[in-house]
């Protein structure tokens, strides 16, 4: 597989894309893969070789992210990713790419597809229904700031934060939030209530695919919370980088919170399976838990709680798992 890097001469982006190409290609397991990086220089070869715009990413000559319809040019390329126009592509869709490009399996495709379902189900639930769960905290949240007080914890992460019911309850109880979800929109919303609750110096917010390392420094954060997160369409390998990831940024005695369907759910093994312990059922999957996933995500931890409870109609069967990272 031949990789190259097409820029234009002195693109801004040029740096930004190697390493982004770098980190991608590391993460899907290619760390002895190699790039080059060519620059077009003249309008001629960008139209003999239907380049349309720096950085471009090709592999045996084809370009990953093909439009048709662009005429080709010396130009910056725009890329549409879940937080709006970037100079670059996202580093999901730039991985999966190189899967693709290598061959990856069909599974892995699926899984792609369901993800980018779920994705787009989410910015359109947010668009159209704003502020869809209210205000009011869920109880798992309730739950975490006390075991987060009693940790002395000061900064929490939440991850999936949607609208930010939660991240804004973590910020009234005096907690420093960084919010994440891969919906840009559901974090605008959260913005602009933080601003009428008064708490906007204690919340930030960054558009952010579980599926993404963190954009966080080694041991950095306090407390981790995730309400309904890791059992979305994930792989069991995505559930295990991800919370390998909450362990890198926790500081040593860190809590992580988080809460998922578990197997004794009325909709596991109903609808459509997929894989995996992942059922799509009315157009959405869910990976639910068993027990022994719990356990497994423990390990090197230690397991404080494993409590069940119920929400909504269904009702909805969960687990509220609570864990600390030892000093």
């Amino acid at each position: 597989m031949e990789i190259e890097l097409v820029v234009v001469a002195d693109c801004p982006n040029e740096e930004p894309a190697a390493d982004l190409l770098r980190q991608a290609l590391d993460d899907i397991g290619q760390r002895e893969m190699s790039f080059t990086t060519r620059v077009i220089s003249e309008q001629a070869e960008a139209e003999r070789t239907g380049f349309i715009g720096s950085p471009t990413v090709l592999v045996d000559g084809r370009d990953l992210f093909a439009e048709p319809g662009r005429q080709p040019g010396l130009t910056c390329r725009i890329y549409r990713t879940e937080g709006g126009l970037a100079g670059l592509p996202a580093l999901g869709r730039l991985r999966q790419a190189l899967k693709s490009a290598a061959g990856g399996s069909a599974d892995d495709g699926r899984q792609e597809e369901l993800a980018e379902a779920q994705r787009a189900h989410w910015q359109q639930t947010y668009s159209t229904h704003s502020g869809l769960y209210g205000q009011t905290p869920s109880a798992p949240a309730r739950h975490a700031a006390t075991v987060f007080r009693a940790a002395d914890a000061k900064d929490v992460l939440e991850l999936g934060a949607g609208h930010g019911r939660d991240a804004l309850y973590f910020a009234r109880e005096g907690f420093t939030v960084l919010a994440t979800d891969f919906s840009a929109t559901g974090l605008d919303q959260l913005r602009t209530a933080a601003h009428e609750h008064g708490v906007a110096e204690r919340v930030t917010t960054t558009v952010h695919d579980v599926c993404d390392p963190l954009p966080l420094a080694d041991a950095s954060v306090d407390a981790v919370f995730a309400h309904m997160l890791l059992c979305m369409a994930l792989s069991t390998k995505e559930i295990h980088a991800a919370v390998g990831e909450v362990r890198r940024v926790l500081r040593p005695g860190g809590v992580f919170v988080y809460t998922v369907r578990h197997t004794g759910d009325a909709h596991y093994g109903a609808g459509t399976a997929h894989g995996d312990d992942i059922f799509e059922h009315g157009g959405f999957a869910v990976h639910f838990f068993p027990r022994h996933l719990v356990d497994d995500l423990a390990d090197g931890w230690t397991l404080d709680e494993v409590h069940a409870f119920e929400e909504g109609d269904l009702p909805r069967r969960l687990w509220r798992i609570t864990q600390t990272l030892p000093r």
